[in-house]
């Protein structure tokens, strides 16, 4: 009955969308020019100025995973209280497309290319730059808080190499990738927390061999890992942690794979793994809250959230399970964790948009204060959300919410680390997050941090781009499996260069030297 009073409203809602715009061109208010993402004149960039009387209606795509907790959307009710109050606070009127789970991307693709009104959505910039509009006079005029809320490296990431700004930052430098470790097992065992690898590899040995869930089985597993472990281990072979490096020979920024002792890395996981230390299925899919639920799991070295959310949950049922992450720990060169780079991925105004400065707008009022970005995520202060502690910043989320998030686009660090849940099931992810995961002092930072490589670029120069990437990460987990054998490791690069590698080096050598400079 929900769905159907949703489908309901969202009807009237595309005859409301209708009506507003013929209201808004009879009236004769303009808005800003999407042909250049520039802001429409005379106009001023407060939440003050002279609304029209109609509201501008923008439509947002939640590809953000924003409502995750509520991936069915609000109650009608709910979203239309949120609907009304943000209208008032900034003149601008939104509306939520949810995609359809699994196919986010397909229906993101289809609304481009039909016409459909679409405003703001989340994306790669590099990947849509010719459906998206350049941002600089719109936030110079609408966007001062969101200006203020990044840093000069998250913008630089931002923009291209003429100075155009594509979008609003998502996903910043961070070190996501320590190993987290279960430390009632360490205590239970008499063992310290790990320092260096082979005390790592020892602990690992320990947990496969003298059963610390004491169920009387041999089934433990030592080390769980996910698709982008590299980033937690390499870092102890190499002298440049997971990243592209410049080899000394010819100048040229080559990938991980070639650099020195990348080999003796993929011998340590092939050794771990024939030893039954590393999960036999992690380099399938599989449920991090499942896999923990059978207090079974040692260490992890996975993306940080998958630990943080999933571990004090399943401690509701398993109360002594305390995981924790190593603090320091280093190999033979150096310390095992890489920092995983920022990324292109941002909040994109499309070029569809006929008012782009309300879409600058609504954003910017989410960025002014805190309380905005609760507002759009939790829904009406002291209805959906209240202030647990204001001077310590804790909030109180109603549980359950009928409101789901639709209308939150400042999702990232800028924002999410002005507050914490009180929930104390949220206490370790927030810990981790305020104070680990921007801490760079024992990870090694990656050689072209801050280059951003363009992936249109890409697929001119670099034509079998995607079968590189494909080639390298399935040989990678054939070697650690022992599908295939180090001995053939000359002949995987052979091959690497025979689908183009030399090109993707030449390509990303002439990026990183040209922003560089």
């Amino acid at each position: 009955m929900k769905q159907k009073k949703h489908k309901a409203l969202a009807a009237t809602a595309a005859l409301l969308s209708v009506a507003t715009l013929a209201a808004a061109c009879s009236s004769g208010s303009t808005g800003g020019s999407a042909a250049d993402g520039k802001a429409p004149a005379g106009a001023t960039g407060t939440a003050q100025d002279q609304k029209p009387k109609v509201a501008p209606k923008i439509a947002i795509y939640m590809n953000t995973n924003a409502i995750a907790r509520k991936p069915e959307g609000s109650e009608p009710k709910a979203l239309e209280e949120v609907t009304n109050y943000v209208k008032e606070q900034t003149g601008v009127e939104a509306t939520a497309i949810i995609p359809p789970k699994g196919s986010e991307k397909d229906k993101l693709n289809v609304l481009l290319a039909s016409g459909e009104q679409l405003d703001l959505f989340q994306g790669d910039w590099d990947q849509y730059k010719q459906a998206i509009i350049p941002l600089n006079d719109l936030l110079n005029k609408y966007g001062p808080d969101i200006k203020k809320a990044w840093d000069a490296d998250a913008w630089k990431l931002m923009t291209d190499k003429d100075g155009k700004i594509w979008g609003i930052p998502r996903i910043i430098t961070t070190a996501p990738f320590p190993i987290w470790v279960r430390a009632d097992w360490l205590k239970k065992l008499n063992l310290p927390m790990p320092k260096t690898l082979d005390e790592l590899e020892g602990v690992l040995k320990a947990f496969k061999e003298k059963d610390p869930d004491g169920n009387g089985k041999e089934d433990t597993i030592p080390i769980l890992l996910d698709d982008r472990f590299q980033y937690g281990l390499v870092g102890a072979f190499t002298e440049f942690g997971y990243s592209n490096w410049v080899d000394p020979k010819d100048g040229k920024l080559k990938i991980p794979e070639l650099q020195p002792g990348y080999v003796d890395f993929l011998a340590k996981m092939a050794d771990w793994y024939q030893k039954g230390y590393i999960y036999k299925e992690t380099f399938a899919k599989f449920d991090v809250q499942q896999m923990l639920k059978t207090n079974r799991v040692g260490a992890v070295d996975i993306w940080y959230s998958g630990l943080t959310i999933n571990a004090p949950l399943v401690g509701q049922t398993v109360p002594e399970m305390d995981y924790q992450f190593i603090p320091e720990i280093k190999g033979p060169k150096g310390y095992l964790q890489t920092a995983y780079p920022g990324t292109t991925t941002a909040m994109l105004v499309t070029k569809s948009s006929k008012n782009p400065d309300a879409v600058i707008k609504f954003i910017n009022w989410q960025y002014q204060n805190v309380e905005n970005h609760l507002t759009s995520w939790y829904g009406i202060k002291d209805k959906n959300w209240k202030w647990a502690d204001q001077q310590k910043k804790t909030v109180e989320v109603t549980n359950p919410n009928p409101y789901a998030g639709e209308f939150m686009v400042t999702l990232g660090l800028a924002m999410e680390t002005k507050y914490a849940p009180s929930d104390p099931l949220r206490a370790k992810h927030t810990q981790f997050l305020n104070n680990e995961l921007t801490k760079f002092d024992k990870v090694k930072m990656p050689v072209d941090l801050g280059i951003v490589y363009d992936k249109e670029a890409l697929k001119e120069k670099v034509p079998n781009a995607g079968d590189l990437d494909r080639l390298r990460k399935e040989e990678v987990i054939k070697f650690i499996m022992g599908a295939r054998p180090l001995s053939d490791y000359n002949k995987f690069v052979d091959e690497l260069y025979k689908a183009g590698l030399d090109k993707l080096i030449d390509f990303q050598t002439e990026e990183y030297k040209k922003q560089k400079k």
